[in-house]
């Protein structure tokens, strides 16, 4: 998994998407803007189970449609995608999670799950759990992989 300086490849991946805060105009002409934050996300979808096959087909097409996705993990009950966002607040993050599955419901094929968990952590939290044992690791940028109680 990624840690410190070795994560910047990761971090750059395109992001589901941008999302900056206007400039504002403040007294005296002077314009004030906000950096956005990196969010790493990870939104957790659960239904009546599917074949796996399909499943990952279907997790195989988000991937190819939004590159934004930095893996995912599924069984025939349940899937796991993560990937990095980046706004201005946690909230916009946390409502794009929610949506995410269900906007690529129809596109990429996807079982009709519904979202039963949602993690928004800033890019810092994200590198200190890569350093702590016992976290879901990727290994390989994109990797589609089912969970390990399906192994």
């Amino acid at each position: 998994m990624p840690s410190g300086a070795d994560d910047e490849k990761t971090a750059t991946l395109t992001p589901l998407r941008r999302h900056r805060q206007g400039c504002e105009v403040a007294d005296g002409g002077a314009v004030a803007t906000e950096e956005s934050v990196m969010w790493f996300v990870t939104v957790t979808v659960s239904g009546p189970p599917a074949d796996t096959d399909s499943v990952r087909s279907s997790l195989e097409r988000l991937s190819a449609e939004r590159p934004f996705v930095v893996s995912a993990r599924y069984s025939a009950d349940r899937a796991e995608v993560r990937y990095w966002d980046e706004s201005d607040e946690v909230e916009v993050a946390v409502s794009q999670a929610l949506r995410m599955w269900r906007d690529h419901a129809l596109t990429a094929r996807l079982p009709r799950w519904r979202v039963v968990g949602v993690e928004v952590v800033d890019r810092e939290t994200a590198r200190l759990r890569w350093d702590k044992a016992g976290e879901p690791q990727v290994f390989v940028l994109g990797e589609i992989r089912r969970m390990d109680s399906c192994d």
